[in-house]
């Protein structure tokens, strides 16, 4: 009888001296299961696998990295529905700008959609231009080729955010500009100055017209009268692109020359 009295006592003073590991730490599962979690490699962690989560994380049923996290919306494109892509497992539009698309398309309303065939601006609907043989928005086209007068190609001269400053490729294309315009018949050159879409009406009033300002400058260098120049600002109220991204932004920064006969 004194043997199995013996082996209790035993086990009683090594239960005494085997505290329970403190949180995070452990050594099973029931280390855990007061902030319930499982053991796992020595801690506690939300999962072992996805049953682990499906009990007790319903709306985070996959285990990922000993976390329970959200089921991806998708994998691939083709698990979301028309209109739609597959980015950083969420559905998202398939489009937020028409470089977003193939060539031959353009965003619209998130989709991108095929552009009509064309070989002249009659082909294509109101407000578009044949472009490429391809219909654009006129708005679009004016934003790329900028204006014509005579044989003149007047093309907008883009600026950095909340910058004035000429670029190297801006004067460039300002002193082709020039050279043609030199030639051709106008009463007044004027000068639009614009913004992209943030910041107040007055500030992007006041950019706009400094921006314009900086072109009329630098034509006076070029050797244009000063008196036939004429600066205006309109600020952000006329934005080449509507849309509400740096790209947009990027084709709002910009003067336009407008001769008037």
């Amino acid at each position: 009888m004194r043997r199995p009295l013996f082996l209790l006592s035993c086990v009683a003073l090594l239960a005494a001296g085997c505290p329970k590991p403190q949180y995070p730490e452990c050594k099973t599962d029931e280390d855990c299961a007061d902030h319930g979690q499982v053991c796992l490699n020595g801690f506690c962690k939300e999962c072992r696998d996805d049953a682990d989560c499906a009990k007790g994380h319903p709306d985070r049923p996959v285990c990922k990295d000993a976390l329970c996290t959200a089921k991806p919306q998708c994998v691939r494109n083709e698990d979301c529905g028309a209109g739609m892509k597959c980015a950083q497992q969420k559905c998202v539009p398939e489009c937020a700008a028409d470089a977003d698309c193939a060539a031959g398309h353009k965003c619209e309303q998130g989709r991108c959609s095929a552009q009509k065939s064309c070989k002249a601006d009659a082909d294509c609907g109101d407000g578009e231009a044949c472009v490429q043989n391809l219909c654009r928005a006129q708005g679009d086209v004016m934003a790329e080729k900028g204006r014509r007068y005579g044989d003149c190609d007047l093309a907008p001269l883009y600026f950095g955010f909340d910058d004035v400053t000429l670029s190297a490729e801006a004067r460039t294309a300002l002193e082709a500009e020039y050279q043609c315009l030199s030639k051709a018949q106008f009463r007044r050159l004027v000068l639009a100055g614009h913004s992209d879409e943030r910041g107040t009406t007055e500030y992007n009033l006041a950019l706009g017209e400094r921006r314009a300002d900086e072109v009329r400058r630098y034509l006076i260098r070029l050797g244009a009268e000063e008196k036939k120049l004429k600066s205006i600002s309109y600020g952000k109220e006329r934005p080449a692109d509507p849309a509400h991204n740096e790209a947009a932004w990027a084709k709002n920064r910009r003067v336009e020359l407008a001769p008037e006969p």
